[in-house]
């Protein structure tokens, strides 16, 4: 049977998944749930891991909501949506901005008794939480936003072009860059949970030495991995990276204990 249609969670288009894991996709600044199209196109590796690209508010069919501009709430806030989801092993994966999104789910998930916990975070292209430093773009004028879209190269020429598009996106990138600038972690709250890296081999705004630092979120190990592109690598090496997290998944010891 056919989950009812929820508006936070963009399924693979071949509906209900009998796949032994999960995975739940949380996009860079700006971005939404078609930045994982590709993973949930892949019919093959779907048989293996089911992706659940998150649709936050702000873009997309949302865009008329308004996007959260604190990770604390917004975990607050998926940590209730994805329950009825979390009935088998999954991983959480965010690329840059939904990295440190994902680590305040997952840090909101393991306060929350009865939840089954995720058998690992994965993170690409996201700058270790103590080594961000606050955006000030996010405070600009609309030129210098999309000066800065422009030069980390993930928005469509197409788009840059057409005022009136960017009119609707600008408030959710904003809202995304506050949300990185205000996060920080809490000395008490080191996960048990394994994190797994992922680096474009070719960012120049997530270089891999700006992601050593997650070892310090988490007691159950850090591991880092060097991959062909830039800052969205995920245009050349989607499926690589998805083939490691379904195989990290897949082989966790006894992943994803209740508490």
């Amino acid at each position: 049977m056919n989950r009812p249609r929820d508006p936070w969670i963009r399924p693979a288009a071949q509906g209900e998944s009998e796949a032994p894991v999960r995975l739940f996709c949380l996009p860079y600044a700006g971005g939404g749930a078609t930045v994982f199209r590709d993973w949930l196109r892949d019919r093959d590796l779907g048989r293996r891991v089911e992706v659940l690209a998150v649709q936050l508010p702000g873009r997309g069919n949302r865009i008329a909501e308004p996007a959260f501009d604190d990770a604390r709430l917004l975990a607050k806030e998926l940590t209730g949506v994805l329950a009825p989801y979390l009935d088998r092993p999954y991983g959480i994966y965010g690329h840059s901005m939904g990295g440190l999104a994902g680590l305040a789910l997952a840090r909101e998930l393991a306060r929350s008794p009865g939840l089954r916990q995720p058998a690992g975070l994965f993170v690409g292209a996201s700058v270790a939480p103590d080594s961000v430093r606050p955006q000030a773009v996010w405070r600009g004028s609309d030129a210098e936003l999309t000066e800065w879209l422009r030069r980390t190269g993930g928005t469509p020429a197409s788009v840059l072009a057409k005022p009136a598009l960017l009119e609707l996106l600008l408030p959710a990138l904003r809202a995304d860059l506050a949300l990185v600038a205000g996060y920080r972690r809490q000395p008490s709250e080191e996960l048990a949970v394994p994190i797994r890296g992922f680096a474009g081999a070719s960012d120049r705004l997530t270089p891999s030495g700006a992601m050593r630092g997650w070892a310090a979120e988490t007691a159950a190990g850090f591991t880092l991995s060097q991959v062909p592109g830039g800052h969205f690598f995920l245009a050349e090496s989607s499926r690589a990276v998805l083939e490691a997290i379904t195989g990290q998944l897949l082989a966790a010891d006894g992943p994803g204990r209740v508490r």
